[in-house]
């Protein structure tokens, strides 16, 4: 591995996968997680979770985002949902990217750990999930009016 990247795949339940990916990704690098990825969803159990940890990722060049296009086609191919968490905005885009142009539509960028793990946990789709946290808002917004 090249000391400008590195990669850690975890299994910690039977129903998630944490890719966790940091520094700079680019083709040739993110490549390399393909055949892990690959055997994973060959063996995989139903309802199977992916958390993609992009929040080291520095820099991540357009051969990368074609290859984790490529990785998050076939995931999206077997109905598994995938949550990315990005803490930078630009990397946040290109989850999105990979998201929207994989056709996979259980995935979907987060800016924070928290707020993917809730809804990977709370199998919510998109619509379900705008509901709940513009109905959360507005009980934000009534229980600041009364204090």
């Amino acid at each position: 591995m090249n000391a400008n990247f590195s990669y850690e795949i975890q299994t910690p339940t039977d129903r998630q996968v944490t890719i966790g990916l940091s520094g700079e990704l680019t083709a040739e690098r993110v490549s390399e997680l393909e055949p892990d990825i690959t055997e994973l969803l060959a063996g995989a159990m139903p309802h199977l979770q992916f958390l993609w940890d992009l929040r080291g990722v520095r820099r991540c060049d357009l051969g990368a985002r074609h290859e984790l296009q490529k990785i998050q086609r076939a995931i999206g191919h077997k109905r598994f949902r995938t949550a990315f968490v990005a803490s930078r905005p630009r990397i946040r885009g290109v989850a999105l990217w990979v998201a929207h142009t994989s056709g996979d539509s259980l995935a979907r960028p987060f800016a924070s750990h928290a707020k993917a793990v809730d809804w990977l946990d709370h199998d919510r789709g998109r619509v379900e999930q705008i509901k709940h946290d513009g109905a959360r808002a507005l009980r934000r917004l009534a229980g600041g009016a009364r204090a």
